[in-house]
C-alpha cells in the first residue's frame, strides 16, 4: 500500500511539473505575442504573472522581461527614468543569478542601461564594464560599449596618474585593441563599424602614443605575450605608426609572422626594413604581403608601394607591381601616370634608335590619358603631360606605322 501511494505520488508531480511548464510556455507565448504588438497594456500584466510564477523557467522569460522594461525606460519620464533604469538593471542581476552560463551579456548591457539613460556615475559604468571584460568577454561585442570602457579607463588614468602608469594604460588600450580584433571575426558583419571605432580610439590616445612610451610597453611585456597574438598584432601596429625602426618593432612582428603569418604581418616586417635601410629585405616583405593580402583595395596600395620604390633601379619590378596595382584597382588614374611616366623615364635605357624612342614617348602619352577615362578630376594633368611627350618626338623619315620596344616595356606602339 505505502509503494502504491509513493508512485501515485510521483506521478502527480510529474503531472504536476508537466502542467507548470506547459503553463509557463503559455505565458511566455502571450507575453511574446503582446509585445509583437504593441499591447504593452496586456504585455504588463502577463508579465506581472510570470514575475510571480515562471521567471526561473527559462532565460526566454527574462528575455521578454527586459524587452518590456526597456519600453518602460523609453516612455519614463524624466523624474522616473532612473527608477526604470534601476528595475532593467536588478532584472539582468536576477538573470545571471538565475542562469549564470547565459550568453545575453547582463553586465555590459547594465552599463549601457546607465550610459545611454544618463544615469549613475561614471565608476559605475566602468565597474560594469570592466565585469564584462573580465568575466563575459566572449559576447563584450557592442562597438560603442567598447569605445565607452576604454574612454573611461582614460578619464580614469587623467585623474589617478600616481595608480594607472602610461604603461598601464597601453596594456589596457592593447587589451581594448585585441577585443575588437576578435570581434571581427567572431562578428564579420560589424567589421566596418570596429573599424571605425579602432579608428575613434586612436583619436582619444593620440597624445599617448609617443614612440618612448610604445617602445616601453613593447619591452617590458613582450616576454609574457609571445603567445598572444591578439597583443602582438596590436603592438606591431602601434609600433609601424610610431617607431617604424626600433628595434622591439622587428622583434614584434617577427614573432606575429611566425605564428600567424598574413598581408599585415608582412607589411611590418616591410616597413621595418624600408626604414632601416634594408631595401631588399622590404621589397621581399612587400612581395609577400601582396600576395597574402585578399583586399583588392590593400594588394593595389601595397603593390604601388613597391612599385615607387624600384620606379629607378628596378623599372621591371617596377612596371610588374604598378600593373597588379591597376588589375586590383583599376579606377585609380594616378597609376596610369605612374606607368606613363615610368615608360618615358626609359627612352634612354630602352630605344636603341630615334623611332623606338618616339614609340616609347607615343606609349608613354597613350598611357597617362588613360587616366582621364578612369578619374576625369586628372584630365588637366594627364593632358598636360601627355603633351610634353608628344613634344619630344622626333620628326623622321621612316613611314613605319607599328614600332615594336624591346628592353623590359616589350610592347608595340602604333605611331
Amino acid at each position: 500500500m505505502k509503494r502504491k501511494l509513493i508512485i501515485l505520488l510521483m506521478i502527480f508531480a510529474f503531472q504536476f511539473g508537466t502542467a507548470q511548464e506547459t503553463n509557463c510556455a503559455d505565458k511566455e507565448s502571450k507575453l511574446a505575442k503582446y509585445l509583437s504588438e504593441n499591447d504593452y497594456i496586456k504585455a504588463k500584466e502577463v508579465w506581472n504573472d510570470i514575475k510571480m510564477t515562471c521567471l526561473t523557467s527559462s532565460e526566454k522569460s527574462f528575455q521578454l522581461g527586459l524587452q518590456l522594461q526597456q519600453y518602460n525606460i523609453e516612455i519614463a519620464s524624466r523624474e522616473d527614468k532612473e527608477k526604470e533604469v534601476r528595475e532593467i538593471l536588478g532584472l539582468f542581476k536576477l538573470y545571471d543569478k538565475t542562469f549564470p552560463n547565459n550568453s545575453n551579456g547582463n553586465f555590459e548591457k547594465s552599463a549601457m542601461a546607465l550610459y545611454l539613460n544618463k544615469v549613475g556615475t561614471n565608476n559605475e559604468i566602468y565597474s560594469l564594464l570592466d565585469q564584462a571584460f573580465e568575466l563575459q568577454k566572449k559576447t563584450f561585442q557592442d562597438p560603442e560599449a567598447i569605445f565607452v570602457y576604454l574612454q573611461l579607463y582614460v578619464e580614469k588614468y587623467k585623474a589617478e596618474k600616481s595608480t594607472i602608469t602610461s604603461d598601464k594604460l597601453l596594456s589596457k588600450y592593447t587589451d581594448v585593441i585585441s577585443l575588437i580584433e576578435m570581434n571581427k571575426e567572431t562578428v564579420p558583419a560589424n567589421q566596418e563599424i570596429y573599424d571605425r571605432v579602432l579608428v575613434s580610439m586612436e583619436s582619444l590616445m593620440k597624445d599617448f602614443l609617443v614612440c618612448e612610451n610604445i617602445v616601453s610597453h613593447a619591452k617590458n611585456n613582450f616576454q609574457n605575450k609571445t603567445n598572444d597574438v591578439y597583443w602582438l598584432q596590436s603592438v606591431a601596429k602601434m609600433l609601424s605608426v610610431s617607431c617604424k625602426n626600433a628595434p622591439i618593432f622587428e622583434s614584434i612582428a617577427t614573432e606575429l609572422h611566425t605564428r600567424k603569418p598574413s598581408a599585415k604581418s608582412a607589411y611590418y616586417l616591410a616597413t621595418y626594413n624600408l626604414n632601416t635601410a634594408k631595401q631588399d629585405k622590404a621589397i621581399e616583405f612587400f612581395s609577400e604581403s601582396v600576395k597574402l593580402e585578399s583586399d583588392k583595395m590593400t594588394k593595389a596600395t601595397t603593390a604601388y608601394t613597391i612599385a615607387s620604390i624600384l620606379s629607378t633601379t628596378d623599372k621591371e619590378k617596377s612596371k610588374e607591381m604598378v600593373l597588379t596595382a591597376i588589375e586590383n584597382n583599376p579606377t585609380n588614374g594616378r597609376y596610369y601616370i605612374f606607368l606613363g611616366n615610368l615608360y618615358a623615364n626609359a627612352v634612354s635605357e630602352c630605344g636603341t634608335n630615334d623611332l623606338e624612342k618616339n614609340a616609347i614617348y607615343k606609349l608613354a602619352s597613350d598611357t597617362v590619358l588613360k587616366a582621364i577615362l578612369v578619374e576625369p578630376r586628372l584630365k588637366g594633368t594627364s593632358e598636360e603631360l601627355s603633351k610634353s611627350y608628344l613634344q619630344k618626338i622626333i620628326t623622321t623619315k621612316a613611314n613605319t606605322k607599328s614600332v615594336k620596344i624591346g628592353c623590359w616595356i616589350n610592347q608595340t606602339v602604333i605611331l
